[in-house]
């Protein structure tokens, strides 16, 4: 075993992704600031079917995603999903938590569902509420001494890696001078994909993939309803965080963690939630529906440096077809974390 290569890889012959919706993103303390996660899971697992014309009563399993404990029933996340979304209640649903790479590790065990576990129909669903996140004690159930209230700041905090005493942001910065990125090619890297947002958004490209919000009841009987509401807005239908960012602009901001990442050039800190359909070939073709992708392998998370990266790989093609159109891959980590893949 101490030969192999770490981590697990895996692939697939007859997984499709059938169908895909996102909220917008709003930026922290923003729109979406009052509303869980699981509303937010809700919302686009509705919007999925919705769209989709598929029935929720084939679901055969409910995957989700959701790290921050940003609601008092997010253990019951995946469960509401869901019965709110009008999947029977006899189907199983069950949370999955990989840090950054937790939605490529929902869509691999759809996958492996669809392979192994003969289900034709996966509903995945991950949602986060950064703006959410509680100031939180651990220590305060005994009671304290003067002067000895201990509460901390849960996003902060749990970005801090005790075992190597590192922060997310310290493992950028590590792999940065491990491959001598410099500060320049992060702030030209992070200039480009705002431009690339800001073309997307303004020519609507990125509006056919995003559900827009407006405040909304959830019901199903005989269980309570639930409320979705937003902050200061009568609707949401757009990403808040992309905007022009030039690369003068990147360049003078203060670096974060005294090296290459910036508030500028680093991932937004965005509240939102996505879901899709994962189904096998046999469903494709018996619903008669193009599906957008088909998924041909993934490797989760794995240890370098004390960071986190994941990719998952599709091809864009007809349902069940033999000439795909073409091949991408997906994968999630830090700006620096990726110009360190790609040297």
């Amino acid at each position: 075993m101490a030969g192999k290569t770490a981590g697990l890889t895996a692939s697939w012959s007859g997984v499709w992704l059938l169908a895909g919706v996102r909220t917008p993103f709003a930026d922290y303390n923003g729109a979406l600031a009052r509303v869980s996660p699981t509303d937010l899971g809700i919302k686009v697992a509705r919007e999925v079917f919705a769209r989709s014309g598929v029935s929720p009563r084939d679901v055969g399993a409910v995957i989700t995603g959701s790290m921050a404990q940003a609601s008092f029933d997010t253990y019951c996340l995946p469960r509401h999903i869901g019965l709110y979304s009008d999947v029977p209640i006899e189907v199983p649903a069950h949370m999955v938590q990989r840090v950054c790479g937790t939605g490529l590790e929902v869509l691999m065990q759809a996958a492996d569902f669809v392979t192994h576990r003969e289900i034709e129909l996966t509903l995945c669903v991950g949602a986060e509420s950064m703006s959410r996140n509680p100031v939180a004690s651990y220590t305060m159930r005994d009671g304290f001494r003067m002067g000895g209230v201990d509460f901390k700041d849960f996003l902060f905090e749990a970005l801090r890696d005790p075992a190597a005493d590192v922060t997310m942001g310290d493992t950028a910065e590590n792999l940065a001078r491990q491959y001598q990125i410099t500060r320049r090619e992060v702030d030209a890297f992070a200039a480009q994909s705002f431009a690339r947002a800001v073309a997307a958004q303004t020519s609507g490209f990125l509006a056919g993939e995003i559900a827009p919000i407006k405040n909304e009841t959830f019901e199903r009987a005989p269980y309570q309803p639930r409320a979705l509401k937003l902050k200061g807005l009568n609707e949401l239908a757009a990403d808040t965080h992309v905007r022009p960012s030039p690369l003068e602009t990147l360049a003078a901001i203060r670096p974060a963690f005294g090296g290459v990442q910036t508030g500028g050039n680093s991932s937004a800190i965005v509240d939102g939630a996505a879901a899709a359909l994962v189904a096998s070939s046999d469903y494709v073709k018996s619903c008669g529906k193009a599906a957008l992708a088909r998924v041909l392998a993934g490797a989760p998370p794995w240890a370098y440096r004390r960071t986190s990266w994941a990719s998952a790989r599709c091809r864009r093609s007809r349902p069940c077809s033999s000439a795909p159109a073409s091949s991408f891959r997906i994968s999630i980590a830090s700006k620096s974390t990726r110009r360190s893949a790609r040297k």
